[in-house]
């Protein structure tokens, strides 16, 4: 039987226990696999090979960084190329990452050499694979750092590899400290900083403050174009909005963010509505669902809009506000331009949590135990009070729960307080909406 067949049957039955029983089942799995996955003596277990394989490596002057595959991943991972920087400032560092996150990272200084190799998803395809050994082979790393769980250190053909499995660990066991940070973006800094850090020349206490990624001129140009042509008011709240996820547990559900636009629209503001590649046609169904006298605020973003403009997008929005996915990395991420002049970054980031662990994924400047987006403006992470919710859940695209319970509970007015609040104590106005006076573009 094929791994990928086993690890689904795994999360398959997973599934079955918290569709039986909700909440029982929930704090079963917690209890078993927090205990298992964050153990201590796992943990010691692995920081011992870890350190073993790092004794034997002579020097560091060319490192490899994999990311995981997907674009959200590539700008996570990214951290951890920022690490080694500060801490080998005269090595070659190389990072592979999804081919459509090239644009995003081209500009960062930290980086030698970026390679583009992944375009298979959920899984690397055969090529990304062949091409990723070709790497190995022809470059011959002193040392290599997989952050990846779907690429087989193997692969890389080599004994000085360090994968992903001491920092999942050290996640797994943050998960039942509630006080500490476990966001995936610090800890693949701390990940690296912690097994080499004892190589700094220079004891620098600059604070990590997250990923960074980098735009074209043409893509911040082409955000501002598409704002002129629709009529973009910048004295007026601007709010970005995304649909899309890539799982049905973390897409927040239809109804939910029909009521969240509606009430967003009950005050003069304007919503940049984004486009679903995976759910077709999302968009249309939310800007249908509106009375007629709140669509002329509503403007939607093409789905043949490039990632990189997309992102420019986000930069000139006053709030983005979205589920857990790619686009929510990008947000939270500081943008730069131009040879690295700094936009914006003064976008407030809002997201909204079904399955998946918020305090690994999210970031919330507010909240104890979690990380802050790389914003010049708060972030949250609102998170429902489903009952069945998991460490399991991770695994977001492997769960196959007949129903989905992951937004029950949410407090859709919370985020709109919050907002609110967050555009009062920015100067934007925020006359309450009335049919008869609603500002016309």
């Amino acid at each position: 039987m094929r791994k990928e067949s086993l690890f689904n049957i795994f999360f398959k039955l997973t599934s079955i226990v918290t569709d039986f029983f909700p909440k029982s089942g929930a704090h079963f799995l917690d209890f078993v696999f927090l205990n298992i996955l964050g153990n201590k003596i796992l943990i010691w277990f692995l920081s011992k090979q870890a350190e073993l394989r790092i004794s034997k490596i002579k020097e560091f002057n060319k490192i490899l960084v994999v990311s995981d595959l997907n674009i959200g991943d590539s700008v996570i991972c990214s951290s951890g190329v920022t690490a080694f920087r500060k801490i080998f400032p005269k090595a070659e560092i190389d990072y592979v990452v999804k081919k459509s996150a090239v644009k995003l990272l081209s500009g960062n200084q930290d980086i030698s050499n970026l390679y583009g190799l992944f375009v298979g998803a959920p899984y690397p395809n055969e090529n990304d694979l062949k091409e990723l050994s070709s790497l190995a082979e022809s470059k011959r790393y002193d040392c290599i750092i997989n952050y990846s769980p779907m690429i087989n250190d193997k692969i890389f053909g080599e004994k000085n590899v360090i994968n992903y499995s001491l920092m999942v660990a050290g996640l797994v066991k943050n998960e039942k400290n509630k006080q500490s940070i476990n966001s995936i973006s610090y800890k693949a800094y701390e990940f690296i900083m912690n097994l080499f850090g004892s190589n700094l020349t220079l004891n620098s206490k600059e604070k990590f403050t997250g990923p960074k990624v980098f735009l074209s001129d043409e893509a911040v140009k082409k955000a501002e174009e598409f704002l002129h042509s629709n009529n973009v008011f910048f004295n007026l709240p601007i709010i970005m909005f995304n649909p899309e996820t890539t799982a049905k547990f973390t897409r927040i559900p239809l109804t939910t963010q029909i009521e969240i636009l509606n009430k967003l629209l009950n005050y003069q503001c304007q919503i940049l509505l984004g486009s679903s590649r995976v759910e077709k046609g999302i968009e249309l169904k939310l800007f249908n669902s509106l009375p007629e006298f709140k669509k002329n605020k509503i403007i939607i973003i093409p789905d043949s809009f490039k990632l990189d403009a997309f992102t420019a997008l986000i930069d000139f929005s006053d709030i983005f506000i979205t589920g857990d996915t790619g686009p929510l990395h990008l947000a939270a991420a500081r943008k730069y331009y131009n040879n690295n002049k700094s936009l914006r970054n003064k976008t407030a980031v809002f997201s909204i949590f079904g399955s998946t662990p918020s305090r690994m994924y999210g970031f919330d400047s507010k909240t104890t135990g979690f990380f802050a987006a790389n914003q010049d403006a708060p972030s949250r992470a609102f998170i429902s009070k489903t009952p069945c919710r998991n460490i399991t859940c991770i695994n977001k695209l492997a769960k196959t729960c007949k129903e989905v319970r992951c937004f029950n509970g949410l407090d859709v007015d919370e985020i709109i307080s919050e907002s609110v609040q967050y555009l009062k104590s920015i100067g934007k106005h925020l006359a309450v909406l009335d049919s008869n006076s609603y500002i016309s573009r």
